[in-house]
């Protein structure tokens, strides 16, 4: 018998018992579906992170003070020596605040403040407008009290979906226990998932922040003209974490200390965002792996019951002149059928599904071909390590005991 005939045999033993096979593939569906999922999930993610720093350029970075207190913030002198650094094309100071609002069911909800010079939308973050306008660096330096709004804002708080309703409208804003009006004079995309849960939405809000001019901010907080924050850009051709590392231990050194700033950029930030998914990922593989290892037992097991029923079979061939070499190949053979379809089945599974959850958050899933390795090569791992044992147990039975058996 050659390689055709014995896979011929192999889908017509598989195929002569449907509900066995699949019930034994099952857990390889399980195990290489869960893989995939995530696999393509976080490649997905990845894409995702990527696409959305390039928006606003890799370059883009953010100073943070790890404590507040009053000689650590940021001055504007701070800014001059950061400006006269040759790799920083820009950076604007910026202030961020908590705060509180109510809904128009009375409703405390929490929310955020950003404060920044107007060049911020421009330079910074490049939000997508949705109704009115930016504040401008006249709103800026009058301190004029308006607001840009998240969609969030509006539809949550407000009630509103369209936007332009709501251009002109006043709201109050509780900072430090002292009720603030401000003029609704634009509406930002915060890109939220369109059939994301009411649940979801309420817990993004506070994600999404009311951008406010930075002079407004500092005169209702008293900060003085210091901040706890700033956002930059350097120039291209330059390594962002040597910048970034450059311009935190200027600023430890102006403000005699050791470890007290934080300095992150966008390249940073999607290093970050890799590492972590790649840990989730990692982990979640390996959980799943175990999957693999339970529906490999389960190949064994059933390869196993398969020796047994067809024992008799077995010793007609070998009677007939099959060697033990052609019954391992030809038992070997149905268990690495058996692995790679089903891994095949469990990968189509797993990119299906991770196109369903994907779309739920507006990450595209991708299958790459390392994937579709991993599907094929797992699968024919485990056909040949859960079924070289059954294969070898087909293979050492005597003809004539064979023959006996009923």
């Amino acid at each position: 018998m050659n390689l055709k005939e014995s896979i011929i045999l192999g889908f017509k033993q598989l195929l002569s018992n449907k509900g066995r096979t699949f019930l034994t593939m099952l857990g390889m569906f399980i195990g290489v579906g869960a893989v995939i999922m995530i696999l393509s999930l976080g490649a997905g993610f990845k894409e995702y992170t990527k696409s959305f720093y390039s928006d606003i350029g890799l370059g883009v970075f953010q100073v943070n003070c790890k404590d507040t207190s009053s000689h650590l913030l940021l001055t504007s002198e701070d800014f001059e020596v950061i400006r006269a650094m040759r790799e920083i094309q820009t950076i604007i100071g910026a202030l961020e605040e908590n705060a509180t609002v109510y809904n128009q069911k009375g409703e405390t909800k929490k929310i955020s403040l950003l404060a920044s010079e107007a060049e911020y939308f421009t330079t910074i973050e490049n939000l997508d407008l949705l109704a009115g306008r930016f504040y401008t660096q006249k709103d800026n330096a009058t301190g004029s009290k308006v607001a840009v709004i998240s969609d969030l804002y509006a539809k949550l708080i407000l009630k509103q979906t369209n936007y332009k309703n709501v251009i002109g409208d006043s709201i109050e804003v509780t900072i430090d226990d002292k009720a603030e009006t401000f003029e609704i004079v634009g509406v930002y995309n915060s890109k939220t998932p369109k059939n994301a849960s009411k649940e979801y939405l309420e817990g993004a809000l506070a994600g999404f922040p009311l951008y406010v001019p930075l002079n407004t901010l500092d005169i209702i907080t008293t900060s003085e003209g210091k901040v706890s924050s700033a956002y930059g850009v350097m120039k291209d051709g330059y390594v962002p974490k040597e910048v970034t590392n450059q311009i935190s231990l200027l600023l430890n050194r102006r403000h005699a200390q050791k470890d007290s700033y934080n300095v992150s950029s966008a390249a940073d930030m999607i290093d970050q965002a890799n590492k972590m998914m790649d840990m989730i990922t990692l982990f979640i593989s390996a959980v799943a792996g175990i999957s693999l290892v339970v529906g490999g037992v389960g190949i064994m097991n059933i390869m196993l019951v398969t020796v047994k029923e067809r024992t008799r079979e077995i010793g007609v061939r070998k009677a007939l002149g099959a060697t033990n070499r052609v019954i391992l190949r030809q038992f070997l053979i149905e268990a690495l059928i058996l692995t790679v379809i089903a891994g095949t089945i469990g990968m189509l599974i797993g990119y299906l599904g991770s196109i369903v959850v994907g779309g739920m958050y507006n990450i595209s899933a991708k299958l790459t071909f390392g994937m579709v390795l991993f599907s094929v090569g797992s699968s024919t791992a485990i056909g040949v390590l859960f079924g070289v044992y059954p294969a070898y147990q087909a293979a050492r039975l005597e003809p004539i005991e064979s023959l006996r058996d009923e």
